[in-house]
């Protein structure tokens, strides 16, 4: 019995000093990585969270921008900083399509990266150009399989989400599609305007406004319900496709592996609370997200699943690695 004690009191000492880390958490500000440049709809919601979170936590929760090499700049910074909480990521979807294709990356996502909580998702839309000979996705099928060669379409750049999702819907179909990368929305969008490329899978922003405004014609939205931005545009079980088509280019917030439990549970709480928030969640959707939340498990078993569902499609298509 004295021993148990003993050791009773002994792993409570040990515990002492990150449950008083934890009570005065935060004491200073926050530094919230955003692995993007300043302006666009992912650092806006960025922004909208770190001010109501800095009013939550009564300090101030300060976006720092690191663009560049393909999320991996940002992401390494959070992975190797000091785990206390003072360091936080905004984690966009190649937080699990990097580990799908099997990069060799300057940490390890699983060790040095720790789950926070699922932020926002940015649903994926297949739009066409006004003058393609269908209307709908059912359409679109029926066209594409009476083709000898591939219908082409557009994507934001190679080895991106919506790549994958569009040979994820050609493999689920049984169609001939023939991808065509760009460097970015913005191009991809002016060529398939331009009729140069009959279809285009992105996300609903950019893309969905010029399906709002008329300019696109939306096909579907890959997400289970209706989005507000596009109320007319049918979700991927209206549309008939299998439920494993729905998709999204999803955000999370992560910390450095071995932040002590009761600060992520601190900061998972805040953020859940800054989804929830009226103003907070009507600014979002308007910008073309939808919400998640949840447990910082909840968020981890998201990658996990991400992961795995992107791998396969990696393989069965043959698709070669971001550059």
């Amino acid at each position: 019995m004295k021993r148990r004690h003993l050791l009773g009191s002994a792993a409570a000492l040990a515990l002492a000093p990150a449950v008083v880390r934890a009570q005065a958490f935060p004491d200073r500000p926050i530094r919230f990585v955003v692995p993007y440049a300043p302006g666009g709809a992912t650092d806006t919601s960025a922004r909208l969270a770190a001010e109501f979170l800095s009013g939550k936590l009564g300090q101030q929760v300060l976006v720092d921008n690191k663009p560049g090499g393909g999320t991996i700049i940002g992401t390494e910074i959070v992975a190797k900083a000091k785990p206390d909480g003072y360091t936080i990521l905004l984690a966009p979807g190649t937080i699990a399509t990097n580990t799908s294709f099997g990069l060799k990356l300057p940490y390890d996502p699983a060790k040095d990266l720790a789950p926070v909580v699922g932020f926002v998702d940015m649903p994926l839309l297949l739009a066409a150009n006004k003058e393609a000979p269908f209307k709908t996705v059912a359409e679109l099928i029926a066209y594409a399989k009476k083709q000898s060669a591939p219908v082409s379409y557009a994507s934001p750049g190679n080895a991106s989400i919506p790549h994958l999702w569009g040979e994820q819907f050609k493999a689920e179909v049984g169609i001939k599609l023939e991808h065509i990368g760009y460097k970015g929305s913005a191009d991809a969008l002016k060529d398939v305007l331009g009729g140069h490329v009959m279809l285009f899978s992105d996300t609903l922003l950019p893309t969905g406004l010029a399906v709002k405004d008329g300019r696109l014609r939306g096909l579907v939205v890959a997400a289970a319900e209706r989005v507000p931005m596009l109320p007319d545009v049918p979700t991927v079980k209206e549309a008939g496709l299998p439920a494993n088509l729905q998709g999204a280019v999803f955000f999370g917030v992560m910390v450095p592996g071995g932040t002590p439990e009761p600060i992520v549970a601190r900061l998972n709480t805040a953020f859940n609370e800054a989804i929830a928030d009226p103003a907070t969640r009507k600014k979002l959707v308007d910008l073309g997200f939808t919400m998640v939340g949840g447990s910082a498990a909840d968020y981890g078993k998201r990658i996990a699943a991400e992961t795995e569902k992107w791998r396969k499609v990696i393989k069965d298509s043959n698709i070669t690695p971001p550059a």
